[in-house]
């Protein structure tokens, strides 16, 4: 099961606290009589003192070492000193080092011992089972952080993308780094000798630690940053003869000694990784990105290994002393981890994004918490009073609001406003569709639920995709896309430390489907728009366009007027349309009385109006009374172009929702076929009218006069349904 990236992290962190903790506790659990000895040129002298004694003084040469009655002596030489055995030439001077060191150690058990020294004084010591904290040497702590910090950062690196290959031989780079570090420095700083299954284990380990570095480098630049350079037989083939060297090594055959069995492969995977880093670096000169990355990377391995490795193999190789204490010159390692951190930070190392400091960061506050609190607890355990009560006050005044900070910080649940969340998706349904929406959409996703990491995909997603999943075992939220806005995945919720839950999917679909409405409906708006737009449009043209060019051409001067009369009237009822507040159903019967009445008067022909309307606050929006207008208008063109009367009646009755309309009329009649449109004749202006009327999703009936002569025109308008609907 995958782990988010703060819990690999933190098990990191444990895991190399313990191994610290362990190694330190090897360190102290060796015998101590109150100093340390260093080797003065060829002579053993006394180095640190940490306990008053009588007698003895920095500097001082000692000569030999017994047991308290004086019996088992042995003279000390400066190989017993020596910081490391592999400055010893041959594999034959090594065991006879480890049984001396032996020997010395057996002797050391003894609870009392007598040292003699070069003056010829002697003096009783008492040997104490452990040494104290204090007198581990400042080189003990420099291999114990260079170590350390490699374990760390490799982890790191490899914490963030644990599939990779490159990632993972970083993350065993740093473990060897470790293991040859920690090894080195509980025998570097011992007392003045270890027994020796011990001291041989810790040499074994370092010379192990060496060599796996060794491979790990050469396997890393086979295969980082842009192509595989060795195949994989042949990665498999180096790796098995070094392993082969290092069971030489370990069996202390077929080589003469430490020059040849330990450094060597050292050297050799040093000059190995040198010539796979300048291959990389040719194979990437077409990206410069990523031959920046790796000048950074292979400067910082070349100066942190290789400048080691020179200082401490050539000398023995060439059979010369080591230019510089091995613990000291662990501190180069360190070069190649710090580097590794610049390089993610400046180049992308390894493809790793800014935000993966964040876990650094959440990582450290958590360790801090942790840490105050077990110090915290030491502390105030102390038996003394005024150090009791300093304590508490401390907890009081500085430690408990800290904790709580830092607890809020690291371990609380941001509660969700839903109403600044709905301002939120609502603004964005409304922006354009544009890169800076779809950025404002991610960093709303990153903000919600904290992810590290936000990327999104341009490809459509399939129609069979479900429209939120979690996906990598909690790892990924993967939201699909919506409308202009692309699929959409958030990586390591929380900031890295916990997986994305059901509860982060319930709330992705709420958040999914409410911002889908929200387009959906300015889609919907959008359409609507549009289409009043054309609609205006049309009517701009089709109604005052044509009325006024026709009118442009009439001679005579009374039938201009009345075109005009027409487009003006036209024009007031697009722009109440426009304005949508509808009007009222009198104001619209009594606009078309005025309108008719002018027209029949001009046309010679008397007209009866009446009207019938029970509720006189009854409102028509834009499509229901231009519609019905228009018919009216239409009606009464064709009844003064072809009905020859000279009288029309015209009665308006509103009745429960739904508008009558009678128009009668005495003249010449009508031909059916013409009416119905299916004779020859049928023109424009009927199916105008039957057009009209579907929109309006009325009624229009033709019928002969009883007296046989004129034609009534019989139209029912519902507008209860006309103004509740869109038409």
């Amino acid at each position: 099961m995958n782990k988010t990236p703060f819990i690999v992290m933190w098990s990191i962190l444990l895991a190399g606290i313990a191994m610290t903790l362990f190694v330190v506790n090897i360190a102290l659990n060796q015998p101590w009589f109150g100093f340390t000895l260093t080797l003065d040129q060829q002579h053993v002298v006394v180095d640190r003192i940490n306990k008053p004694l009588v007698g003895v003084q920095r500097g001082q040469v000692i000569q030999s070492i017994a047991a308290a009655d004086g019996q088992n002596r042995i003279i000390l030489t400066r190989q017993d000193v020596i910081e490391d055995p592999d400055q010893l030439e041959t594999y034959t001077q090594g065991r006879q080092f480890f049984v001396r060191q032996h020997h010395i150690a057996s002797l050391l058990r003894q609870s009392h011992i007598t040292m003699q020294f070069a003056d010829g004084s002697r003096m009783l010591l008492n040997v104490e089972p452990s040494r104290p904290l204090t007198s581990l040497a400042a080189v003990f702590w420099v291999q114990m952080l260079v170590g350390l910090c490699s374990f760390l950062i490799g982890g790191w690196v490899w914490g963030m993308t644990p599939k990779r290959y490159t990632t993972l031989i970083l993350f065993i780079a740093g473990c060897c780094i470790m293991v040859a570090a920690f090894s080195a420095a509980i025998y570097s700083s011992r007392v003045l000798a270890l027994p020796a299954p011990l001291f041989e284990l810790l040499s074994n380990a370092n010379h192990t630690g060496a060599v796996l570095f060794s491979i790990a480098l050469v396997l890393l630049f086979s295969n980082y940053p842009s192509a595989r350079l060795l195949p994989a037989g042949l990665q498999i083939l180096f790796a098995a003869s070094a392993f082969c060297w290092w069971l030489c090594d370990m069996f202390k055959m077929v080589f003469s000694g430490p020059p040849v069995g330990a450094f060597m492969p050292m050297l050799i995977g040093m000059s190995l990784m040198l010539l796979l880093s300048w291959l990389q670096y040719r194979k990437a000169r077409y990206d410069p990105v990523t031959q920046a990355a790796l000048r950074w990377f292979a400067l910082a391995i070349a100066l942190g290994a290789g400048v080691p490795v020179l200082l401490m193999s050539m000398p023995s190789l060439l059979g010369m002393q080591a230019a510089m204490s091995q613990g000291y010159a662990f501190l180069f390692f360190l070069l190649i981890y710090v580097g590794v951190v610049q390089g993610v930070a400046r180049y992308k190392l390894f493809e790793l994004e800014g935000w993966v400091f964040r876990i650094l960061f959440y990582l450290l506050g958590a360790f801090l918490l942790v840490t105050l609190d077990a110090l915290l607890i030491v502390v105030t355990a102390i038996d003394q009073t005024p150090a009791f009560a300093i304590s508490l006050l401390l907890v009081a005044l500085i430690y408990l609001p800290l904790r709580d900070m830092l607890a809020r910080r690291f371990s609380r649940r941001r509660s969700i406003d839903r109403e600044k969340l709905f301002q939120q998706v609502v603004s964005l349904s409304l922006s354009p569709a544009d890169n800076q929406t779809v950025s404002a959409w991610q960093q709303l996703l990153k903000n919600l639920f904290n992810a590290l990491h936000v990327e999104s995909e341009q490809n459509v997603s399939p129609a069979d995709m479900p429209q939120v999943q979690i996906k990598n075992e909690g790892i990924t939220l993967c939201i699909a896309a919506i409308g202009y806005l692309p699929q959409t995945q958030l990586h390591y919720a929380a900031a890295g430390r916990r997986l994305f839950a059901a509860s982060d999917l319930a709330l992705a679909n709420e958040l999914y489907h409410m911002l889908h409405y929200a387009l959906q409906a300015r889609d919907a708006y959008d359409l609507g728009a549009s289409e009043e737009r054309s609609r205006i449009a049309r009517d701009l043209h089709d109604d005052i366009g044509s009325r006024l060019l026709s009118g442009l051409y009439q001679q005579d001067i009374k039938q201009t007027k009345h075109i005009i009369r027409q487009s003006i009237a036209d024009m007031r009822t697009i722009i109440s349309g426009m304005t949508g507040a509808g009007l009222a159903l009198e104001t619209v019967v009594n606009a078309l009385q005025q309108e008719i009445s002018q027209r029949l008067q001009e046309s010679q022909m008397t007209l009866q109006w009446h009207t019938d309307i029970e509720d006189g606050l009854i409102q028509l929006n834009y499509q229901v009374y231009k519609n019905y207008s228009s018919i009216l208008r239409e009606l009464i063109t064709n009844l003064i172009k072809y009905a020859e009367a000279t009288a029309v009646s015209i009665q308006i009755t509103y009745k429960q929702g739904k508008l009558y309309t009678c128009l009668a009329d005495n003249g010449a009649g009508f031909n059916p076929e013409t009416v119905n449109g299916t004779g020859q004749q049928a023109g424009n202006g009927l199916a105008n009218l039957r057009q009209r009327i579907i929109l309006l999703k009325g009624q229009l009936e033709f019928q002969a006069a009883k007296a046989g002569q004129g034609t009534e025109v019989h139209l029912m308008v519902p507008l209860a349904l006309c103004n509740t609907e869109n038409v």
